[in-house]
């Protein structure tokens, strides 16, 4: 007697939490899209709510909460014995269940032309962008000497200690007026505002920045992991934006 497979959800080959480009995240859909006779079921949900289907509730909870990490909410479309489960770079902004694969309101999300604002920081450099859907729209990069960390003891470690935090406080300062030349202009306009960088180098900036507190409704919770902010990262970063998290998970 054959043994009956087992109703899991676990992460399927090649498809576990990977970043997809828009381009990359079409192509997925065309190939996964059921064929004639197969089950379906579709589900979006903002961020915060929980999901009403108790088989989309049991499949969702083998990934334990991580889809839900960038704080935009999430999207699940199965197809016969499989479905993906898809983080989306902007916030889902209406809950819905489907007994069909619908992808519709998930291109609604990733293909409008968002007016992005920027702000990735590191120790001694940054940059401030604001982007137009992929296309950069306006920016400013610029470095500060920031010395590193000094291990050596005593007096020397202290005086060392209030160097570096006053040069740390100083990059931060520059940043902030950034912001301001940047965001500004188009302050009505933007839709998100999304952070990255280093994290205690960032975290340090947020806490002496009061501009970023008008756009903390419109901050996303996801984090950009920029290794170095120059001009030529910014390029490519439009890109990245509209990346989405995608997992493969066995229906």
């Amino acid at each position: 007697m054959t043994e009956a497979k087992p109703n899991t959800a676990t992460p399927a080959a090649g498809l576990n939490g990977d970043w997809l480009t828009r381009e990359r995240l079409r192509n997925l859909l065309n190939v996964r899209k059921p064929g004639p006779g197969e089950a379906a079921s579709s589900v979006y949900l903002r961020p915060g709510d929980t999901v009403e289907s108790p088989d989309w509730r049991e499949r969702l909870a083998r990934l334990r909460g991580t889809p839900e990490e960038n704080g935009c909410g999430l999207v699940g479309l199965r197809s016969g014995d499989r479905a993906l489960v898809i983080a989306p770079p902007f916030p889902v902004t209406e809950s819905s269940q489907h007994d069909s694969w619908n992808e519709e309101p998930l291109w609604s999300l990733v293909d409008v032309e968002h007016l992005v604002g920027v702000v990735l920081v590191r120790l001694g450099r940054y940059s401030v962008a604001v982007y137009r859907g992929e296309g950069l729209a306006s920016s400013k990069t610029d470095s500060r000497y920031v010395k590193g960390k000094h291990h050596a003891g005593g007096t020397s470690q202290l005086r060392y200690t209030r160097v570096r935090e006053g040069q740390m406080r100083r990059l931060y300062v520059k940043v902030c007026e950034s912001v301001r030349a940047q965001f500004e202009p188009m302050a009505r306009e933007l839709d998100y505002v999304v952070l990255g960088g280093e994290k205690f180098t960032l975290n340090g900036f947020l806490k002496v920045c009061p501009r970023l507190e008008e756009y903390k409704g419109i901050t996303l919770k996801r984090r950009l992991n920029i290794r170095d902010p120059k001009r030529d990262t910014l390029d490519d970063l439009g890109s990245m934006l509209h990346e989405s998290r995608v997992w493969s998970i066995e229906w």
